[in-house]
Formats: C-alpha cells, sequence, structure tokens
C-alpha cells in the first residue's frame, strides 16, 4: 500500500482504505499509531475499523476477497488476504490484485491509469 500511496499521492482521484480485519484490538488509537509507524498519510490513504461482522461481510460479499470464492464461511470465521481491491467512483469492481505480488501491484497501477481515462 506504500507504493501505492507514494505513486498517487498527489492524485486526488485515488484513495487508499484498509479495514482491520480484527477490530476488536483494531481500535481508533491504535490504528492512528500504526499509521504514524508506517508512515500513513490520513489524506491519502484511510485506516478503518468497526463491527466484526460487518467488515467480514463487506469483505465476503461486497469485495469479493477470498481465494475459495463460493466456498461457504461461517461469518465468523477469521477473514484475512493480502489482495487489493480497485473501485471505481461509481462503486464498481474493477480488479482484484495480490498485493503482495510487484506483478500484480504494477498491473493495478497500470488499470488505475486506465480507468482515469474513461
Amino acid at each position: 500500500m506504500g507504493i501505492l500511496q507514494d505513486k498517487f499521492l498527489d492524485d486526488d482521484d485515488v484513495l487508499l482504505l484498509s479495514h482491520s480485519v480484527t477490530p476488536e484490538r483494531d481500535s481508533v488509537p491504535v490504528l492512528k499509531e500504526y499509521a504514524e509507524d508506517k508512515g500513513v498519510l490520513s489524506h491519502k490513504w484511510h485506516l478503518a475499523t468497526g463491527e466484526q461482522q460487518e467488515i467480514y461481510k463487506l469483505g465476503r460479499r461486497d469485495y469479493f476477497v477470498e481465494q475459495d470464492l463460493g466456498k461457504e464461511k461461517d461469518i465468523d470465521e477469521f477473514l484475512h488476504t493480502e489482495n487489493f481491491v480497485l473501485i471505481d467512483k461509481r462503486r464498481h469492481i474493477r480488479g482484484i490484485y495480490n498485493g503482495l505480488s510487484k506483478t500484480s501491484i504494477n498491473h493495478l497501477i497500470n488499470d488505475i491509469a486506465t480507468l482515469k481515462k474513461e
């Protein structure tokens, strides 16, 4: 995410959002400390927390971030993924990328450039 923050630092059309998957541990003060430690710039990259069930629902049913799509999981089953999701201004998913792969991150950067031309 740091690469993306640096790449799009001056681009107001691109915002980054990370959801905590352990909200019982990641309070707002904890996330603020993490942000300061990692160089997260609050005008570009937002760290969010909330109710666990809502976060898990968002990840599984709205963002489709898990690799084993279609496999029914209990709502309380731990959710963690390295996937990044590209969402356009109309809230449509435009791509899912492996955040641990430089190649995938480069595809994401290129796809953002393409999306901005639409």
